[in-house]
């Protein structure tokens, strides 16, 4: 019997870019799965369109969705979040908040981060595959709130045994509590940690850090040991702040 290879594709798409150029960058590489992160309502570049629906909609796939961050409860406009697109039907879906969020949440390390999981029939073999968006701290520091979030993440995953990928924009460098502790778990699916996924756009988090190269690695694929990686890249694109990484796995 010949293996089948499904493909998989992880992305940070920046809140800024306009959404089209997201739909055209996923149908050139045509992935089976999709996991993505800084969804938006009705913001900036793409004032009026709910972006995961309209992903949904325009490339034909189910959808798993959920928001991260809302700042007014009351205006749904108002809120980023992440999402799995796929061509294969779910299974079962499902989330949780790593960090709650709050309403009146001043930075990037205040707003709410979700994790989200869906179990897909591909094929009739179930696979579960998870992805989030971890909180953003000044030059990628290890702060105690961050850890926290790593902690409830790993009470997730350290469960999963078999055919099971986690994907992400985890904001943490490969050499932080962050990584060494999900790689206790779960193997490293994707490129080579040397290779860098952040940033293709000017950077500043207006407390004296700035960046405008793709310095940094903070995009990751990780697989139970049984997944069978068949290869690994990431992509250049000039749609979004970050790189995406496209995995091929075999069944």
């Amino acid at each position: 019997m010949r293996n089948i290879t499904v493909k998989l594709l992880q992305w940070n798409i920046w809140y800024l870019e306009k959404i089209a150029n997201i739909e055209k960058q996923i149908r050139e590489l045509d992935p089976d799965v999709v996991c993505l992160q800084e969804l938006t309502c009705n913001h900036g570049a793409n004032l009026g369109i709910y972006a995961a629906e309209y992903l949904k909609e325009k490339l034909g796939m189910y959808l798993n969705y959920h928001f991260a961050q809302q700042w007014d409860k009351n205006n749904s406009e108002k809120e980023i979040g992440d999402a799995i697109l796929s061509k294969y039907p779910f299974v079962n879906s499902s989330f949780k908040f790593l960090q709650n969020p709050k309403e009146n949440a001043v930075d990037y390390s205040e707003e709410g981060r979700v994790y989200i999981e869906v179990s897909v029939n591909i094929k009739g073999k179930i696979y579960t595959i998870g992805t989030s968006h971890l909180s953003y701290s000044h030059r990628f520091e290890e702060t105690e709130k961050r850890k926290l979030e790593t902690d409830n993440l790993i009470n997730i995953i350290k469960e999963k045994q078999t055919n099971y990928i986690f994907t992400g924009d985890l904001n943490a460098t490969p050499d932080s509590y962050t990584v060494k502790n999900i790689s206790k778990y779960l193997k490293n699916a994707g490129p080579d940690f040397g290779e860098k996924t952040w940033t293709t756009k000017p950077f500043d988090d207006k407390r004296g850090f700035t960046e405008d190269k793709l310095n940094w690695r903070i995009d990751y694929v990780f697989g139970t040991k049984d997944i069978k990686v068949r290869s690994a890249k990431i992509i250049n694109t000039s749609y979004s702040d970050h790189l995406p990484i496209l995995l091929e796995f075999l069944l």
